[in-house]
């Protein structure tokens, strides 16, 4: 009877250390849950090439400091494209996307840096000057699922 209390605590113990170094607080470690985030961009202005989304979870990703939580793309058909992000878990992200029409795997810009292929971020909000900060793009999944429009600039 000990022995499998204490099996069970030690168990439990490896997880929430498990789950902190991923990043995930030791109070969500029971209750994490998983859902499907799928993207739809509004306001693609052709079918050329690709449209391109990165979901954050922290600033440093979303502000491009490293690799993005998750990164995907779909091949823009008939003016139209759906990004599906499954087995999310529920938490805080950022979200930006981007109409790559030119297939080069960037965002184009002119000499002064303005962008020269449409661009959204969740919240649809715009930064001054540049991108806008994670937490004025960041939003709460907690649904199963959950369909984002993003308005394309």
């Amino acid at each position: 009877m000990i022995y499998h209390r204490v099996t069970r605590c030690l168990k439990a113990a490896t997880a929430a250390l498990l789950l902190a170094f991923a990043g995930v607080p030791a109070a969500d470690a029971e209750s994490t849950s998983l859902g499907t985030l799928s993207v739809v961009p509004v306001g693609l202005e052709n079918s050329r090439g690709t449209l391109l989304a990165q979901l954050s979870n922290v600033a440093a990703t979303f502000e491009g400091e490293g690799e993005p939580f998750r990164s995907a793309e779909m091949k823009v058909v008939d003016g139209q494209a759906v990004v599906v992000f499954e087995d999310v878990p529920h938490g805080d992200y950022a979200l930006k996307v981007f109409h790559d029409e030119n297939d080069n795997q960037k965002l184009d810009t002119n000499f002064v840096g303005m962008p020269k292929e449409k661009f959204g971020f969740s919240n649809d909000v715009m930064g001054r000057f540049g991108p806008p900060s994670f937490e004025q793009a960041r939003f709460r999944f907690e649904e199963p699922a959950t369909i984002l429009r993003v308005e394309m600039k």
